[in-house]
């Protein structure tokens, strides 16, 4: 039989349970009295401590997830694999990026996160305790406490991050004057200000400070800014946090959550952001001179410029999502309506109308050799005055003179904006275009064996194709446009003109492009027109126009769009694209990298040519207009170059001669050297890229965007 256990062993570990547990007591109170309460809660949302007012706020969730290990983003691998990405490296670009140091700031972090990691034993990992979790960068760049609110010569700025029991611990410690002791001896003064730990870094003017709710960690250089963000978390009336605002939600939340349910992304990688551009006293002067509506050098400046009003954008609020092979962003900018102009107030307010009404029908026209298209609601009749305010006073005054001298419908014409206003009736408003690779147009003459389109006015211009949509019975007056230039063609110094056939395979389309040819228009070497159904296509290039009509009639033809390319991976990216598109948008602009590299071949080609004295071909062909307009511009007392005296006659000779080689300067390529660099980053880009687009909704108060860029993987 088993003799009892003694009284006395279990007495022992009684008594020896009790030590402990009094212990682990005494240990938890000293760390609740000294250190941080291991019990308390978590703070619900990190940007309910963000004050709405605020110029710039980006919030980044799960930040370890997305680097293996840092500071190498687990996306990088396949951007670095992406075609082009070396040239990008190589290029201006990323020599750029080395000279901003940004190489040694990454490889600086990185030795600082694992040389506190070394110096706590493993204790504390910055990017596993401190930025992992939850990251939140806010701040001012205006001082609001004067008025007018005045630029701050440094930005105050606060990062808000949720940190492990870890941190807790160490900033506890931290608040002991024998660990301040020790760190002062280790080159960083911190010392206690309160609930704050104010922390002073060598060589820095000024001090940072540390304070912390629950698991949320502020970190500051501005005291009433985290002064601010204790009083939103304590709950006072009369502050609001970001995260209630209207621009975020509406500008980020919703259209994050909209982008993630299109993409079964659950939970989605994205940063957050608010923007406020113009409190940035750099945007404010790049605003304030781009784009400029003046730019004499620039006619896409210049055009854009009638669009375009970034002094306007109050806010810009949105994110950036990245998935596989794939990068987004989506937001929403507000706009201040008094700042548009006439043009823009009538494109903001343009037609509501589903995009399966007007959209998806033109993208079934661009054949899938285009390298960009664009659509978009507008005004025609608008659009085409702002055309014609941003061309230069002695181009509009070619166009004004030459109408003058002929007639639309039977009756004369004043000038360019009062045919706009004549025709502009006809139109529904939206516009798109088409832009594809100048493939020269080598169809000669059957009777004489020369070609039919001539150019001597060489350039590397893409082929662009406008496409516009006729009301019903609209084209009785597009075809009478199309018949004033066919009867007045040598009035508008074209040469010839041309009927297209649109081929079948069965047949032709009635309809036929009509070409009217120049040499000097640059590229290509014509222009051309077709009237069918409900458009109206006007184009520098005839097969353009003709392919474009192909591509219409697919089911005829087999010509493919860019809807239904041959190329798979292309066919995926669009498709993921139209599952995007909301029913109702305003803008629509899409680009195929790898149609585009070929366009970029062909400006470094120009780039590189080195023939700097005039082609006389060229010179033969561009002198009467030489002549005219130097006689408009230096000598415009005299009616006609006949009536130009003798006395003059060499002062006007060396004028043309000056303007046919400035001509020439800029005509023979559109590009001069020095841009060789940025065509070839470019390039690179358009490698990268498998296909892209951009997505506008607009109001007058707003617009919302998205974006998509799918890469292009070797």
């Amino acid at each position: 039989m088993a003799k009892p256990k003694p009284k006395r062993g279990r007495r022992w570990l009684r008594i020896l349970g009790i030590t402990l547990g009094s212990i682990v007591l005494f240990l938890l109170l000293f760390v609740v009295a000294f250190l941080f309460n291991p019990f308390e809660g978590s703070l619900p949302e990190v940007r309910d401590a963000v004050p709405r007012g605020v110029n710039f706020f980006a919030r980044k969730a799960r930040l370890a997830d997305d680097f293996d290990p840092f500071p190498t983003p687990k996306f990088w691998g396949e951007v670095a694999e992406a075609r082009g990405f070396t040239e990008l490296a190589q290029g201006s670009i990323g020599q750029s990026w080395k000279r901003a140091g940004i190489d040694r700031m990454l490889v600086q972090a990185t030795e600082q996160i694992d040389k506190v990691k070394a110096d706590s034993g493993g204790f504390l990992d910055l990017m596993r305790d401190v930025l992992g979790q939850e990251l939140v960068v806010a701040g001012y760049e205006l001082d609001y406490s004067q008025s007018p609110a005045r630029p701050l010569a440094e930005p105050w700025w606060c990062i808000y991050t949720r940190v492990t029991w870890r941190v807790k611990a160490a900033l506890g410690a931290a608040g002991f004057g024998l660990v301040q002791s020790q760190l002062k001896d280790g080159g960083l003064d911190v010392s206690s200000d309160g609930a704050d730990l104010v922390v002073r870094m060598p060589g820095a003017q000024q001090p940072i400070r540390l304070r912390r709710r629950l698991d949320l960690l502020m970190i500051s250089n501005h005291a009433p800014l985290l002064d601010q963000s204790t009083r939103l978390l304590d709950g006072a009336e009369d502050e609001e946090p970001i995260g209630k605002m209207a621009a975020y939600t509406d500008g980020a939340q919703k259209r994050i959550d909209r982008w993630a349910d299109k993409n079964d992304q659950d939970p989605v990688n994205v940063l957050e952001f608010v923007v406020e551009p113009n409190a940035f006293d750099g945007f404010r002067r790049f605003a304030a001179g781009w784009p400029n509506a003046q730019n004499k050098d620039s006619m896409n400046e210049r055009v854009l410029a009638t669009f375009l009003n970034l002094r306007g954008w109050q806010q810009v609020a949105g994110g950036v999502m990245f998935a596989d092979g794939v990068m987004a962003a989506t937001g929403r900018v507000n706009l201040n309506s008094k700042q548009h102009s006439p043009f823009q107030s009538s494109f903001y307010k343009a037609e509501e109308q589903r995009r399966e009404e007007w959209l998806d029908p033109f993208l079934a026209m661009v054949p899938e050799s285009a390298c960009a298209a664009a659509a978009l609601r507008v005004p025609a009749g608008d659009f085409l005055h702002a055309m014609i305010d941003s061309l230069e006073d002695a181009e509009r005054e070619l166009f004004n003179d030459a109408l003058r001298r002929v007639t639309f419908n039977g009756q004369n014409l004043n000038d360019l904006r009062d045919l706009v206003d004549r025709v502009r009736t006809a139109f529904l408003p939206r516009t798109g275009f088409v832009f594809r690779q100048n493939d020269p147009d080598t169809t000669r003459d059957p009777q004489t064996g020369e070609l039919q389109v001539p150019v001597t006015a060489r350039s590397p211009v893409p082929q662009v194709a406008w496409v516009f949509w006729l009301k019903p019975n609209g084209d009785a007056l597009a075809k009478e446009l199309v018949k004033m230039l066919s009867t007045f063609y040598s009035t508008f110094r074209f040469k010839k003109v041309w009927e297209l056939p649109v081929q079948f395979p069965n047949g032709r389309l009635s309809e036929a492009v009509t070409e009217f040819t120049n040499p000097q228009i640059p590229g290509t070497g014509e222009i051309a027109v077709i009237v069918f159904r409900d458009f109206l296509v006007l184009s520098n290039s005839g097969p353009l126009v003709r392919d474009i009509i192909k591509t219409k009639y697919t089911d005829q033809t087999g010509a493919r769009s860019i809807r239904n390319p041959n190329d798979e991976a292309a066919a995926a990216a669009f498709a993921a694209i139209e599952r995007e598109l909301p029913s109702e948008l305003n803008g629509f602009v899409w680009v195929h990298g790898d149609n585009l590299v070929p366009m970029f071949d062909d400006y470094l080609a120009a780039a590189d040519a080195n023939n700097e004295l005039p082609d006389p071909e060229w010179m033969a062909s561009a002198r009467q207009a030489a002549e005219d307009q130097v006689r408009r511009s230096q000598f415009p007392t005299y009616g006609s170059i006949a009536a130009i005296p003798e006395t003059q006659r060499g002062q006007f000779e060396q004028a043309v001669g000056a303007y046919l080689r400035e001509q020439w300067r800029k005509e023979r390529s559109n590009v001069p050297p020095e841009a060789r660099a940025q065509i070839l980053q470019m390039r690179a880009m358009a490698q990268m890229l498998k296909v892209g687009c951009l997505q506008l909704e607009l109001e007058n108060s707003f617009a919302h965007f998205q974006a998509r860029l799918v890469l292009n993987r070797r």
